[in-house]
């Protein structure tokens, strides 16, 4: 059975893929603006990949009780953001959604669950090998994500190319700086043991409190019993549960500033980045610790074959 529901959900997900990619070129043929183009391609994403899981009801999604709660409050915390930014005549702070990395599921998870509003305004960063990919390469382009090059991808060992970077880095700050929101794995690498959050590198830390973003966490479990983290492709039976947290309300900075007032010694000489990956990472670990999966563990499919 197992086999059968892998086979039908790789037939599934093509479908929609091809149909949106097709959609995607006359996006691009439209009279709007770039930024315009983009979010209807990362609807179209969204409807898809949401299509996809509506007609694989084996792979089960369940939102914690709160989830759609937290997204409302921290909707209006952003829509206060926005109105204060415009009422001054400044650029407002941005959204940044951190989540935990298991597998390639994590991405269609995520993009099918967020509200539409959300999609249309964030990007995120993708390896560079994924805008090489047959039809995902449409999909990373049209909807504007930002490619990652890398010199070294040694686990546990990334270097990223900085020549190459530099322009990239360029058009982030040219996105965040327009109103835009950025989505991003901060643990930087697919996790081998998924119940251990790994430490967050510091460079998405920094640029967080650069623009003193608002900060919220999206978390899922059981991602790898759905899809095993080295397969080619997913579509198992299984349970995936998800929830959503808001860790910074009122900046990075005033979360910074705060943690520092505890005055652990521990902390006493690290930087603001530091800080800041450290209390993030522990907030996320005990995020994943409060989704539980019954007989998750004991799941067929869930070692990576």
């Amino acid at each position: 059975m197992g086999a059968i529901a892998k086979a039908f959900f790789a037939v599934n997900l093509l479908v929609h893929m091809v149909w949106t990619t097709a959609l995607m070129h006359l996006v691009h043929l439209l009279p709007v603006s770039i930024e315009t183009k983009e979010g209807m391609c990362l609807r179209l994403v969204q409807i898809a990949w949401g299509l996809a899981l509506f007609f694989s009801p084996w792979v089960r999604c369940t939102p914690d009780q709160d989830y759609m709660h937290q997204w409302s409050i921290a909707m209006s915390l952003m829509a206060g953001v926005d109105a204060e930014a415009r009422a001054h005549g400044t650029t407002p702070n941005p959204l940044f959604i951190i989540s935990n990395h298991q597998c390639f599921f994590d991405t269609i998870l995520a993009a099918s669950r967020f509200p539409g509003r959300v999609m249309w305004r964030i990007r995120t960063y993708m390896t560079s090998t994924l805008f090489n990919m047959p039809i995902l390469c449409t999909v990373c382009k049209s909807v504007g994500h930002f490619p990652v090059y890398f010199k070294s991808a040694e686990a546990g060992k990334f270097k990223v190319d900085a020549d190459r970077m530099e322009e990239v880095e360029k058009r982030v700050d040219h996105h965040l700086q327009n109103g835009g929101w950025l989505c991003f794995f901060p643990e930087g690498q697919l996790n081998a043991d998924p119940d251990k959050i790994l430490p967050f590198r510091f460079g998405g830390m920094q640029r967080a409190l650069d623009y003193d973003a608002r900060v919220v966490s999206f978390v899922s479990r059981g991602n790898t019993i759905v899809w095993p983290r080295t397969a080619p492709v997913g579509g198992f039976p299984g349970q995936v549960r998800y929830n959503l947290k808001i860790f910074a309300p009122d900046g990075t900075k005033a979360f910074v500033k705060k943690a520092r007032a505890e005055g652990r010694k521990d902390e006493k000489d690290m930087e603001d980045a530091r800080i800041l990956a450290s209390r993030l990472q522990d907030l996320m670990q005990a995020q994943y610790d409060d989704l539980s999966i019954p007989n998750g563990k004991a799941a067929a499919h869930s070692k990576e074959d």
